[in-house]
């Protein structure tokens, strides 16, 4: 290791020790703190156990969240894409169109399946996909446009929905970051052929890992369930890392425990290396490799299902507290100097918002970045870059500099604040905001 890759680690950790004394500190991952120990022991007790019964309820009960389509579950979003993807016979030379503002796993998913991605640019009025842009994109050989909801806010999907069926190209709508929003009150998901959700930790309802795509069309539906059928468990090693995880999120993904969970991060990855322990999420398709140590696709554990209904039950109450939270946010933002230039479609009146990240860019990002830090966990910042999440050049991912202008201009701006908390713990938010920002 040279020096300063080495003085680069030292800095690192010394941030982390100094980050890990505030308190409170406001992260994106919202830990399960609020599930009781009868429903613990129900849910450890279908740890390497598989019933689809209960993952069958809990696909049903997603669905009816979204709309009348069928929701179909795999261990992660992006393996539902990559079946979908296969389905539609996608494959080598076949262009795929994904927006310039996506995580690397979506790029992965493409690549695995032998199809090219190409990027469509940032609407700066939603931060999702546009449709002036993905019209430039298409040629001959797209085979499916990817139009994607950001940040909860939805995109503007109609023309993108006209612009597909003119083209009979297939529209997946990527609601990964959007659920319950609405556009002239129909739900998003429910304009596309089909959708993506995810139900990663880091996405509006929280099962740890996994994902679902939601179709009307109940051929596709059957076909995307026989794959479903003939994917393979996770191991029982990874289950029980993901069970280790969720008790490790309940404790320290608060705000009261939060700015120390990065630091125990660390210890727990050296431990994990020294015993050569299987890692506890899916993260091997976080470049472009197409080798997982994991099955992929592979199925929805039945222990994370049972989250999961858990908080669809929750989900109604979680709606009204990030609705209020949105208010309560953008209040605080209002008063700032200099103003905060908000993206228009928070005050679009045909938009129901159910927020996930209050977001918006500006030219000295870095430095409100720095200054929100102190509170916010800001390194987890999205679509600072085109292709987030991932260690390998961009160019890797056959995306060229200059192929998304406005993605570029305004990531290194991009500010996120959570919007998961109860009413109390929003207002100390709210408070801090108003203090380091005003």
């Amino acid at each position: 290791m040279n020096t300063l890759v080495f003085l680069g680690k030292v800095r690192k950790l010394l941030l982390l020790l100094r980050q890990s004394i505030a308190s409170p500190y406001f992260g994106f991952f919202q830990g399960h703190a609020h599930l009781d120990a009868a429903e613990l022991e129900k849910i450890h007790s279908f740890v390497g156990v598989r019933d689809d019964d209960l993952v069958s309820d809990f696909e049903r009960q997603f669905a009816n969240l979204v709309g009348s389509g069928e929701a179909i579950a795999f261990a992660a979003a992006r393996m539902g894409f990559y079946e979908l993807m296969r389905l539609q016979g996608i494959k080598r030379g076949d262009e795929v169109i994904l927006l310039g503002a996506t995580c690397a796993v979506m790029v992965n998913a493409v690549l695995r399946v032998g199809g090219t991605p190409v990027f469509s640019d940032v609407d700066p009025d939603t931060f999702g996909s546009s449709s002036a842009s993905i019209e430039r994109c298409i040629s001959t050989r797209t085979r499916m446009i990817v139009a994607q909801h950001s940040f909860g806010i939805p995109c503007d999907i109609e023309p993108i929905v006209d612009l597909a069926n003119k083209k009979r190209i297939f529209l997946l709508e990527d609601c990964a970051l959007t659920l319950g929003s609405k556009i002239n009150n129909v739900v998003v998901g429910n304009f596309g052929d089909a959708a993506l959700f995810s139900t990663d930790h880091s996405k509006p309802l929280n099962t740890l890992t996994g994902g679902l795509i939601y179709t009307k069309d109940a051929d596709l539906a059957k076909k995307l369930r026989l794959s479903q059928l003939y994917s393979s468990e996770l191991s029982l090693e990874r289950q029980k890392a993901l069970w280790s995880r969720l008790l490790f999120e309940a404790k320290y993904c608060v705000p009261k425990n939060y700015a120390k969970a990065d630091l125990i991060d660390v210890f727990y990855l050296i431990k994990r290396k020294l015993f050569r322990k299987e890692g506890d999420f899916l993260s091997d398709d976080f470049g472009i490799d197409q080798f997982s140590s994991y099955p992929y696709p592979a199925k929805f554990p039945s222990f994370l299902a049972a989250v999961g209904i858990i908080e669809i039950r929750r989900w109604p109450m979680v709606v009204n507290e990030r609705e209020k939270n949105l208010t309560d946010i953008l209040n605080a933002l209002s008063v700032t100097k200099p103003a905060v230039n908000l993206p228009v479609a928070y005050k679009n009146k045909k938009l129901k918002i159910i927020p996930l990240r209050i977001a918006w860019s500006v030219r000295d990002g870095a430095s409100i970045r720095h200054k929100l830090s102190r509170f916010v966990h800001v390194s987890s910042t999205w679509f600072m870059e085109p292709i987030i999440a991932t260690n390998v050049s961009l160019e890797s991912f056959k995306y060229n500099w200059g192929d998304c202008p406005v993605s570029e201009r305004i990531g290194p701006g991009m500010i996120n604040i959570p919007c998961v908390f109860d009413k109390s713990k929003t207002s100390q938010l709210v408070s801090l905001i108003r203090k380091n920002l005003e």
